[in-house]
């Protein structure tokens, strides 16, 4: 729905290129083929993906935990097996750890949103298979390269978790999902690239990604030995719905980025102690949110009301949020800032001479909740 405060706010980004999918999907219908083994548009998505993010190969699939679960099997993590995951992601990201029978450890998290090096050291053991690190709220996971090097010299699989980051980049030449032997992307409703439900996984290791489309369901792939097979295809329409947006992935975030900026600039100029995306991060972001660090949780919940009724959509994480380890069934083993101090709010589509009243929408609500850097003193 659009806000009555901003009425040509575009926060679905997948409405940008409705023409292109709906005449794809209309194509669809109308030969009858749905299925994606032996179909046109999840090849084509795959191979779309995997030279937007800079990989070898892309498997589609159901879903980016299905992805995660896929990737476990195809690398042999079972019942003995550890694997670490961070403190803040999605509740499914440890149910697919768990679906495979290994443990799930819990690598506590900075402000940053994500492990450092040292909390994820500080878990390994013998028994430890892979290593997830998630890339969160459109930013790059500051540490991902220290990470990588250090997993690679041990020999343990880095998976990055890319759910939230179509776009992202780790610096001038890379894109977030070129550091780990596996990436793996997500097209579901709330992110930037949206088709419903959906994932992908990328690699440049063509011998593991084989193994894992055929466990995926694809039963035209061979394999040395017989195998169970699931069911984790992505289907036709998902890919034709997702097609166009990356294709116009550049020009989203390039609409994205400049008010994200500017918002970031007032959160910094007028409350927050902490914005993200960092001012290093700002470059390589895809300019979905823009957050900070609040004094209280008293005081980020009374400026997400404000922003609420203001017609402005924020993720203000609180008792119960299954992005959040609290939620989950294993807990970080080591104390994580508390997710309930952090807000952002969400960056629409939004044509420059609309920037300035998104700005007055944001700071209007920052002063009305009592959080101006003023008041803070």
């Amino acid at each position: 729905m659009p806000s009555t405060h901003l009425p040509s706010a575009v926060y679905e980004y997948g409405r940008l290129t409705a023409a292109a999918q709906l005449s794809r999907i209309t194509e669809l219908v109308s030969i009858g083929r749905l299925g994606a083994i032996g179909g046109t548009q999840v090849p084509e998505l795959e191979r779309l993906a995997a030279a937007l993010v800079g990989r070898a190969d892309a498997v589609a699939v159901a879903s980016a935990t299905a992805g995660i679960e896929a990737t476990l099997r195809a690398l042999g993590v079972g019942r003995g097996r550890d694997v670490i995951i961070p403190a803040v992601g999605w509740v499914s990201v440890g149910a697919a750890v768990q679906a495979t029978g290994a443990t799930v450890r819990v690598a506590p998290i900075t402000e940053h949103l994500t492990p450092t090096w040292e909390a994820i050291a500080s878990l390994l053991t013998p028994r430890t298979a892979a290593v997830i690190l998630a890339h969160l709220r459109g930013m790059p996971a500051p540490d991902i390269e220290h990470i990588a090097a250090e997993l690679r010299e041990r020999g343990i699989p880095l998976i990055e978790d890319c759910a939230q980051v179509w776009g992202v980049r780790t610096g001038p030449c890379s894109a977030a999902g070129t550091h780990g032997l596996v990436a793996i992307y997500s097209v579901e409703t709330h992110k930037l690239v949206t088709a419903g439900e959906g994932g992908l996984v990328l690699s440049d290791d063509r011998q593991l990604m084989n193994h894992l489309r055929a466990l995926a369901g694809d039963t035209r792939v061979s394999t040395p030995h017989s195998l169970w097979r699931g069911n984790a295809r992505m289907s036709e329409i998902t890919a034709a719905l997702a097609i166009p947006q990356l294709h116009a992935l550049d020009d989203l975030t390039g609409r994205l980025r400049p008010l994200q900026l500017k918002a970031a600039q007032l959160l910094t100029d007028t409350a927050a102690l902490s914005v993200l995306p960092t001012t290093e991060q700002r470059a390589d972001s895809n300019g979905m949110h823009v957050g900070a660090w609040w004094p209280s949780s008293e005081a980020a919940q009374t400026l997400r009301t404000h922003l609420q009724a203001r017609g402005l959509r924020v993720w203000h994480p609180t008792a119960g949020d299954l992005h959040v380890h609290d939620a989950w069934p294993t807990k970080a083993e080591s104390a994580s800032p508390a997710m309930d101090h952090y807000l952002d709010v969400q960056i629409p589509a939004l044509d420059p001479p609309h920037h300035q009243r998104f700005l007055d929408l944001l700071l209007g609500a920052i002063e009305q909740a009592g959080v101006a850097r003023a008041r803070m003193r």
